[in-house]
């Protein structure tokens, strides 16, 4: 083989590996936890043999939306009528969400617009009152126990327990795309007449919390939606994990 003809080969080969063979970057899911009635979740967090998780994670996420309601109910919340039955808002985005949570599901979006997806329907990021939840999220979080618990007691405050440890749960203030707000009446995820108050869920007020159009029965009930996915990085590339859905928990009343 002549020396041209080598040069050629080389560089043939070189595209088809730049090109046509790009590395692809994954991350594995979150598999689904327990609940238990509306109050209590425990999901068993991926430890750092599952594939991703070694190379490119960098922390989970857990987002959120509010939902006023009429309704007061007790046990699981796990059915189309259950879920319309508090707000039609609530089956609505459970029902679009779908897609990218069904594990057993050949044709799940592509993760790469995967934040958008909550993005677009007004999902935020959950907080914590005492500690930058990417931290306690973050590497060290891997393969540990992760509990979010919602007590029905009037007055307790919901909190997120990793490992035993636990951290109080706080509403968010801005999300990206959907710029920032105040909400009413505090971060706090407790059950309030401010909160409930269809008139504050404005973008400027309370921009986490769905509204509701009925007015039979009494509008006075609130309740939270939570999914849990991974995010890491692979040079300039931002990388999701397929999302799990946590659970449907009632805010305890604030007094």
């Amino acid at each position: 083989m002549g020396k041209k003809a080598v040069i050629i080969l080389v560089l043939s080969l070189f595209f088809l590996l730049s090109c046509g063979l790009e590395e692809f970057y994954f991350i594995d899911y979150i598999p689904d936890g327990s609940m238990v009635d509306n109050t209590f979740a425990r999901i068993q967090l991926p430890a750092d043999d599952r594939e991703g998780y070694s190379s490119y994670f960098s922390n989970f996420v857990i987002v959120y939306r509010i939902y006023i309601s009429g309704e007061a109910l007790s046990g699981e919340i796990n059915t189309v009528a259950l879920r319309t039955q508090i707000n039609s808002a609530l089956n609505a985005d459970f029902l679009g969400l779908n897609g990218l949570t069904d594990k057993t599901s050949s044709s799940v979006s592509s993760p790469s617009n995967l934040e958008n997806s909550f993005i677009n329907r007004r999902f935020f990021r959950l907080t914590l009152a005492d500690d930058n939840i990417d931290n306690v999220l973050g590497k060290g979080s891997l393969g540990g126990t992760l509990d979010i618990r919602f007590s029905p007691v009037n007055g307790e405050r919901p909190v997120l327990i990793l490992n035993g440890v636990s951290h109080t749960l706080q509403r968010a203030v801005s999300g990206q795309g959907l710029g920032s707000f105040t909400p009413e009446p505090n971060r706090l995820f407790l059950n309030h007449p401010d909160l409930y108050n269809t008139a504050n869920a404005t973008n400027e007020k309370n921009a986490d919390t769905a509204t509701n159009s009925k007015t039979d029965p009494e509008l006075k009930y609130t309740y939270v939606s939570m999914y849990i996915f991974a995010i890491g990085g692979r040079y300039l590339t931002t990388i999701f994990s397929q999302p799990t859905h946590i659970g449907i928990f009632r805010l305890a009343e604030a007094f």
